[in-house]
């Protein structure tokens, strides 16, 4: 039987959580802590205010097949670039990417790329109505560690330089408008 060519697959949306649209039953990317999250923890967060979720599901299917979510935070101004501790701040406003997962049967398709692209132009227009200097996310650690860190590295990110928190990547909002206009 052939493998299946991009016309065969079904087109992918992502589209702003909605409890009602959203099937999250199924979902299991390989990380219990990441699938926990999104099916028990995202609902309460969002309605804290802490985080906002966007879902990618296949065309007429309700099924998420991945996602992201977006927060605010503040890092200390001594990691990261010079330019940050030239500004003579204490701490610096960037977009957290608390959570990106892909579910494990969809893994190696490109969906992460595009999540990641996705939220990465997402928080350009954040950043053009708040103010954030970059995009920062935390490699998360299991088996799969070093290939999540390739991962984004080689879309950009790079340590924070936080010995408190070395798994810590951040990629430059400047760096985000270059690359994605």
């Amino acid at each position: 039987m052939p493998a299946d060519t991009p016309a065969d697959r079904p087109a992918l949306t992502i589209a702003k959580f909605d409890k009602a649209l959203h099937d999250r039953s199924a979902f299991s990317c390989g990380f219990a802590p990441i699938d926990n999250f999104l099916k028990s923890s995202l609902s309460d967060q969002i309605k804290a205010g802490m985080a906002a979720a966007w879902i990618a599901t296949a065309e007429n299917d309700t099924a998420v097949v991945g996602f992201y979510t977006l927060g605010a935070l503040a890092v200390r101004s001594e990691f990261g670039p010079k330019a940050w501790q030239r500004a003579r701040v204490p701490d610096v406003p960037v977009i957290y990417i608390r959570a990106i997962a892909v579910r494990q049967d969809m893994q190696g398709n490109g969906l992460g790329t595009a999540l990641v692209i996705d939220a990465m132009k997402r928080c350009i227009g954040i950043a053009d109505q708040m103010g954030a200097a970059a995009i920062v996310l935390d490699v998360l650690e299991d088996e799969h560690f070093d290939r999540r860190w390739r991962f984004y590295e080689d879309l950009g990110f790079r340590p924070l330089g936080d010995p408190d928190n070395p798994k810590r990547v951040y990629i430059p909002m400047t760096d985000v408008r270059a690359t994605l206009g």
